[in-house]
Order: structure tokens, then C-alpha cells, then sequence
């Protein structure tokens, strides 16, 4: 659990361990978050994530940012042409600097442990960066995902590489596959930041992309 001492960084992200864990470290570094982690480590994930969004085809209607946190994801996305963008966040904080960057719909607040007062079919794409990682979401949470998107929807949903193996992401989609839930799945491997090493697997990460049945 973190604590009045820990310092927001992503080691301290990394150790979540609770809902109530991810909402304290996230209301500590809403603020100051983009300077001390996204431009400060040159990180450039969510705009890979973005791309692969946006490369494929999908029915006309919104996009989930899930886990937008300060709506870097959502400029990304804006920038690419996608004008109807909702998001959906643990941390009111975060919420509050994704709404001041003027590009979302509406944005929810939600533990998506728990779920989304989303109806069914609401989305033509979703897409996440850094929400599906270290003391963040085990895979459960995408059955969530699947449930508020429409048939034919896109999904791009990153996942940290280690958190991929560790936590059987594999498996999860592979029943999803067989239950007709989801088409099959493609696995893009892309750099985290500007100056990653491709030989270095933490400073790569994966992509899950996939078409909702």
C-alpha cells in the first residue's frame, strides 16, 4: 500500500496493490504527472497505441480511452482523426487533466474491477495504454471491454510484456477466441520510449489488437 512518503514514479505504480492504492498514488501525481513521466522518459507507448487504433477498420461510432488518465491517449487520438472519444479512469484527479485537454465526449469514473455504468454495444473502438500493466488490471477486466463494444468493434489495448506472461493474458484470449467473443488476436511488440532498446524487453511492451464479434 503506498504511503504519505512514497514518491509518484513508476516504481510506485508498479506496487499497487489495491483500488484504494491505485487512487491515492494517482491523486498525488495527477498534477505533475506528464512532466515527470511522459516527457521526462521520452514515452511514446500510448501513440504506437493510438496508431494501431486507427490502422484498421471499424464501425462508425465512439471510442473508450480506457485508463485515460491525463488524456494523452485521447489527444493521440484526436490528432488521428477520431472526433467522438470517451473516457474512463479510477482517479477523479487524473480525470480532472484529461478533461482540461478538451478532446473527450464524457469521461467516467469507474473501477474497472468492478465495472462501467456503460450499456452494451456502446463502442465502435476501444483502445488503453498503461492500464493493463503492474499493479494495475489482471485480464478480467477485458470481458468488460468486450461487453460495451459493438460488434465489429477495434480494440488496441496495451499490456505490459511481463504482465502479459505472468498473469495468463494468453489464455484468457484464447477463450475468448474459442467462445466467439472476439476474432482472433494479433500481438504487436513496440517501443515504450523514444530511445528504447528493442533488445531490452522492459523498455518494450505489447499491443493486443483485436475485432469484437
Amino acid at each position: 500500500m503506498t504511503t504519505d512518503a512514497d514518491e509518484p514514479n513508476l516504481d510506485a505504480a508498479y506496487a499497487l496493490e489495491t483500488p484504494d492504492d491505485n487512487r491515492e498514488l494517482y491523486a498525488k501525481w495527477a498534477a505533475t504527472y506528464e512532466d515527470d513521466f511522459v516527457a521526462a522518459r521520452g514515452y511514446e507507448y500510448h501513440l504506437r497505441v493510438a496508431e494501431l487504433l486507427v490502422a484498421g477498420d471499424r464501425p462508425t461510432g465512439p471510442v473508450l480511452d480506457v485508463g485515460c488518465g491525463t488524456g494523452v491517449v485521447g489527444v493521440a487520438l484526436r490528432e488521428r482523426g477520431v472526433d467522438a472519444i470517451d473516457g474512463v479512469d479510477i482517479s477523479p484527479e487524473m480525470l480532472d487533466q484529461a478533461a482540461s485537454k478538451g478532446v473527450y465526449r464524457q469521461l467516467l469514473e469507474a473501477d474497472l474491477t468492478v465495472g462501467m455504468d456503460v450499456a452494451d454495444g456502446t463502442y465502435a473502438g476501444l483502445t488503453s495504454s498503461g492500464t493493463f500493466t503492474h499493479g494495475h488490471l489482471p485480464p478480467e477486466p477485458l470481458g468488460e471491454l468486450i461487453r460495451v463494444a459493438m460488434p465489429g468493434a477495434r480494440c488496441a489495448i496495451g499490456v505490459n510484456t511481463a504482465h502479459f506472461a505472468e498473469l495468463g493474458f494468453e489464455a484468457w484470449l484464447d477463450v475468448a477466441v474459442a467462445d466467439a467473443r472476439i476474432e482472433p488476436y494479433a500481438v504487436h511488440r513496440i517501443k515504450v520510449y523514444e530511445d528504447s532498446d528493442p533488445s531490452i524487453d522492459d523498455q518494450m511492451s505489447d499491443v493486443v489488437v483485436f475485432t469484437v464479434r
